[in-house]
């Protein structure tokens, strides 16, 4: 963590604790661009620790990494070397294990500088010398120039900015106890306000803004305070204050005039850095929903999440603003995101920045029917902000305005002073008519919120007092969408004070409300009809809708479905967004049974049927297999036998003569010779059979495959390839065949990452298996040759695939079979359906079992309710 390293003195000097800087002998160098400051940051946080560059991968993009993800890295490493080696710090950052260390001893750190000093300040206070503590304090907290870290991003500089700003915050909360120790009272009771317009949720702040009010002699004023703070904790998070601000709550009522007696610093203050855990700021709907079925009038209460990005752009808009043209930030996501949330801080933040805020909820001016008192409503908060210096207009819900946007965009918006921040909320981003506007160019910020990280989830999960150990089941159903979460972790925090037949209800009550917050009103029964299969298939094209949804309106649905805010437009079709793809499925598995299968039935059959026989292209191939993954997904091993990620640029070609040498040593330097020879006999039996993966910019050999036909045991055959003699033995045993059919054995599959781990190429090499299975005219039986046994044996017991026994001839393989005359394609696609279907696994979205091994009885409980209603 950034902040450990302590540096007594070095020639250079990074600052973390705003926006990431180095210096060196006086000069401050350019880190590069935001993601390669985020590489050097994710170094910096781990000084002298190994980082692996998977580690930095994850860091930088998480589940999104692209495939280049690792070369980027390695060229951001390359630049961050050169920028450090002009300075004199060639050694800075080594080389080794795939990974590299950053040195900690050649740098000075502001983080390491700001801890050194708070812990110092602890040791004074324990010492008693409170002005010495206190002046160590605003020292410590005047190294800081804004956000930690402002404007890095990826997960990793998310995280170690959370844990610097806590740090922060909780450094400043010791300075005011001292300094009302001190006995400025009402020089605390005035600065604390503003902390807790910035943290709202933050009790600590307001035990010490109830002490510093009522030692200043404003009893009444701390006893209104704490009738808000109040109604705040339990309209957000459903709870009431803490032990400690009650307590002293209850002796300001119990005061006399002698208070000090009353409120004690040893009674009632923490000891300097014992802060209790604080609920990370964070942006989610209100803790206790309304009834099912009810539409509130305005959204939800939030407590607010993250968003560092998107309120670092918004204090980046704030300073810029002193322009002759309005800056415009539009920030858009689906229903339920954290949008007026996210408005509501960047109110705060702007009345933090002196800056005078108007905030506009479309549905105000929308309720007016005509439009010309539409116009009047907006003309006459233009006239409150032409006099008004550097005014700030939040706007909620702007896809209400409707007809009115033309007008927004040409005409008012326009009018406004120069030195103006407007912020647009709405659905969707700006339509093409603004980003083509020449009065416009230049000005426009968009941001699209995302779902929650894990770790911010977990914290407000923390926050909301759901145990720990549901807290990670929470996460995983809520998929980081606030409003879901919110809804879960109630259900999770309230179990045990609930029956069971609240607990069913409570499940259907999740799973309700998320479809009615997040998907709204759908047009008609095929629109409905069309999300569901959006939301159980993986990605969704129009031939798939038009293959489950017969009826001619595939166009019509899927144009419809592509407009929709809440689903995301993918290279190989639409997605709906995790947690209401959940909450659809299970909602039709509980409310149409019979129609959930014909649809999962419909969809495997056109992915196994057209989509996997017609795949040639490796992208294609790649598609398909993370498709049937999917489908598969409630049950079975699939999951770990196809990857998840990642793309490999590749063609697939065929086998020239001029390839054979290039396949004979690859061969040779993955398996040895003997199969090299193998290789090399069979490319000049059947080059037919060979497929080749190569990349398609360096044309570099990547893998290759066999897929050998074989009629009749050969002579030649089964001298030069003792596996094939296995084979042909095996088919006696097992079976006649008839005239005209034959068998197929995957004799090589070569590639460096075969036999350790799924890649984008052995999903290749599946589709390539798969499609022979299912769609090889005339295939009696099916083998296939692999180095790894005990790697892939759990995926070939799961597909039907017998081991068969050991032959006479030595071989290093292991060899798998299947006979399709006993068990044909069309039934074979059908051994887990059951299991695809209705396997409680993607049911029990509150129960995960504790790493300990202790049986959670309330847990199994509460899931039990779960499977049986859902």
């Amino acid at each position: 963590m950034i902040g450990q390293p302590k540096v007594v003195s070095a020639p250079c000097r990074f600052t973390v604790l705003g926006p990431p800087g180095l210096d060196c002998a006086g000069t401050r160098l350019d880190l590069g661009a935001p993601q390669q400051q985020a590489v050097l940051m994710v170094l910096l946080a781990n000084g002298g620790s190994l980082v692996r560059i998977g580690e930095l991968v994850d860091g930088l993009w998480g589940k999104q990494a692209p495939a280049t993800g690792e070369a980027v890295i390695r060229t951001y490493v390359s630049r961050i070397r050169r920028l450090l080696s002009a300075h004199g710090l060639d050694s800075a950052i080594s080389s080794q294990s795939g990974g590299y260390t950053l040195d900690p001893s050649l740098f000075a750190l502001d983080a390491a500088e700001f801890a050194d000093l708070l812990e110092t300040a602890r040791h004074e206070r324990a010492n008693g010398d409170l002005t010495a503590a206190v002046k160590l304090l605003e020292q410590a907290l005047g190294l800081w120039t804004g956000s930690a870290l402002a404007g890095v991003p990826g997960e990793a500089a998310e995280r170690e900015r959370f844990r610097l700003e806590r740090l922060r915050l909780i450094a400043t909360q010791e300075s005011l106890r001292l300094r009302l120790e001190q006995g400025e009272h009402a020089e605390v009771a005035a600065e604390v306000p503003l902390l807790i317009q910035l943290n709202r949720l933050e009790e600590s702040l307001y035990e010490i803004y109830l002490l510093a009010l009522y030692r200043s002699g404003r009893r009444a004023e701390a006893l209104e305070v704490y009738r808000m703070v109040y109604d705040l904790l339990g309209k957000e998070l459903g709870a009431g204050p803490g032990p400690r601000l009650r307590a002293i709550h209850d002796k300001i009522l119990r005061a006399d005039a002698d208070h000090d007696d009353e409120l004690s610093d040893d009674e009632l203050m923490p000891v300097l850095g014992d802060e209790r855990p604080a609920a990370r700021p964070s942006e989610e709907p209100q803790a206790l929903p309304e009834p099912a079925g009810a539409t509130p009038e305005r959204p939800p209460a939030w407590q607010f999440v993250g968003r560092g990005a998107e309120r670092a752009a918004f204090q980046d808009l704030l300073k810029k603003s002193r322009g002759e043209r309005v800056a415009l930030l539009f920030v858009h996501g689906p229903a339920g995101i954290g949008k007026s949330a996210l408005l509501g801080e960047l109110a705060d933040d702007a009345t933090a920045a002196g800056r005078r805020v108007w905030r506009l909820h479309a549905s105000a001016i929308a309720e007016a029917r005509e439009r010309p008192e539409r116009l009047e409503r907006l003309e006459r908060l233009t006239e409150q902000l032409s006099g008004v210096s550097g005014p700030v207009l939040l706007i909620d819900s702007f896809e209400e305005l409707g007809d009115l946007e033309p007008w927004l965009r040409e005409e008012h918006l326009r009018r406004l002073p120069g030195d103006a921040v407007v912020v647009v909320a709405g659905r969707t981003g700006p339509s093409a008519a603004w980003l083509t506007d020449p009065a416009w160019s230049g000005t426009i910020l968009t941001r699209c919120l995302g779902t929650l990280t894990a770790t911010e989830s977990t914290a407000l999960l923390e926050a909301h007092g759901v145990d720990p150990g549901l807290r990670r089941s929470v996460v995983d159903f809520a998929a980081g969408h606030p409003f879901a979460l919110s809804l879960a972790a109630e259900v999770g925090r309230n179990m045990s004070a609930t029956g069971q037949p609240s607990r069913r209800d409570a499940v259907r009550h999740v799973v309700d409300n998320v479809l009615a917050r997040l998907a709204g009103d759908v047009p008609t029964k095929p629109h409905r009809w069309a999300l569901h299969v959006c939301a159980h298939a993986r990605h969704t094209t129009e031939g798939l809708l038009d293959a489950v949804l017969p009826g001619g309106r595939a166009a019509e649905l899927f144009d419809w479905l592509r407009a929709q805010p809440y689903v995301e437009i993918a290279a190989d079709g639409l997605d709906v967004n995790g947690v209401l793809r959940e909450a659809l499925d299970d909602h039709l598995r509980w409310r149409d049974p019979v129609g959930y299968e014909r649809m999962h039935r419909r969809i495997r059959d056109y992915v196994m049927g057209e989509l996997l026989r017609d795949a040639r292209d490796p992208h294609a191939c790649v598609t398909v297999m993370r498709t049937i993954r999917h489908l598969r997904r409630r049950g079975g091993v699939m999951g770990r036998y196809v990857s998840l990620v990642g793309e490999e640029d590749l063609r697939s070609v065929g086998a020239t003569p001029a390839d054979h040498d290039e396949l004979v040593t690859m061969a040779r330097e993955i398996h040895g010779e003997f199969t090299a020879a193998s290789v090399r006999f069979w490319l000049g039996r059947q080059p037919e059979a060979f497929s080749l993966l190569r990349c398609r910019r360096s044309n570099r050999l990547r893998a290759f495959m066999s897929w050998l036909t074989l009629r009749t045991p050969d002579r030649q055959e089964l001298e030069a390839d003792p596996v094939v003699g296995d084979v042909w033995h095996d088919v006696r045993r097992r079976m006649t065949m008839p005239p005209g059919a034959h068998i197929a054995v995957a004799r090589h599959l070569i590639c460096p990452a075969f036999d350790a781990k799924p890649s984008p190429v052995t999903d290749v090499f599946q589709a390539r298996m798969t499609r022979g299975w299912l769609h090889e005219p005339g295939l009696a039986a099916s083998y296939l040759v692999v180095a790894n046994r005990q790697l892939w044996r759990p995926l070939m017991e799961y597909l039907g695939q017998y081991e068969l026994e050991r032959g006479r001839a030595e071989h290093p393989y292991a060899i798998f079979g299947h006979d399709w005359l006993a068990d044909p394609p069309e039934e074979w696609r059908d051994h887990h359906l059951d299991e695809e279907l209705w396997a409680d696994r993607g049911l029990n979205l509150f129960l995960r079992q504790d790493p300990s091994g202790a049986d959670d009885r309330r847990d199994a409980d509460f899931a039990a309710a779960m499977v049986r209603d859902a």
